[in-house]
């Protein structure tokens, strides 16, 4: 959940996933989310976006939400969920933006599957591990300029049914004992 105002036109890190492997290596793999303040045409359009490589597959510096989501839907002095799930296709990555349990877009990203990421994944909230493909980026840069109030990764995808029943409730999870929360990574309520 976050509500903020971002006029900065450099990218602000939500979560950074990251294998360690070099950007060269055919083990690549990695995620980052990010919001930008400038959109596409000045118009503030496009702020939620979303790179994830593994090895040569995978999209750069995509859209997660319609155009009609603008930096103005964000800053509207208002508390908002947001979820983004991703599902691997045969012709790209079908990428899910839920608003306060509601879709709000669906697309396909990228032009092939995108496997698991092998080997150790770490992951930063609030700014980057190291610079993303096509950048210089330093480590710590990216920095989010606002409120997190909780942070849910889940190692499969939730439906949308499962998003919309659960995005303004704490989902009881941590254990690997749970049945229903075995799928649950990572889970902070910052409270």
């Amino acid at each position: 959940k976050n509500a903020f105002a971002t006029s900065s036109t450099e990218k602000e890190v939500i979560i950074d996933l990251w294998n360690g492997e070099a950007i060269a290596s055919a083990d690549y793999g990695r995620l980052t989310v990010y919001m930008t303040g400038s959109g596409v045409g000045d118009s503030g359009a496009n702020p939620f976006r979303a790179s994830l490589r593994n090895g040569s597959q995978g999209f750069d510096d995509q859209s997660l939400a319609s155009s009609a989501f603008t930096t103005s839907s964000i800053a509207d002095s208002n508390w908002h969920h947001y979820a983004i799930s991703f599902l691997s296709e045969a012709t790209g990555v079908r990428s899910y933006f839920y608003v306060d349990g509601v879709l709000e877009n669906e697309t396909s990203l990228g032009s092939g599957s995108v496997g698991e990421l092998s080997g150790r994944v770490d992951a930063r909230i609030g700014a980057l591990q190291t610079a993303p493909r096509g950048t210089s980026a330093i480590a710590g840069s990216g920095k989010l300029s606002g409120s997190i109030d909780e942070f849910r990764f889940w190692k499969t995808r939730r439906t949308s049914k499962q998003i919309n029943m659960n995005w303004f409730q704490p989902v009881f999870g941590g254990a690997n004992t749970e049945d229903s929360n075995t799928s649950l990574g990572c889970y902070y309520k910052f409270n």
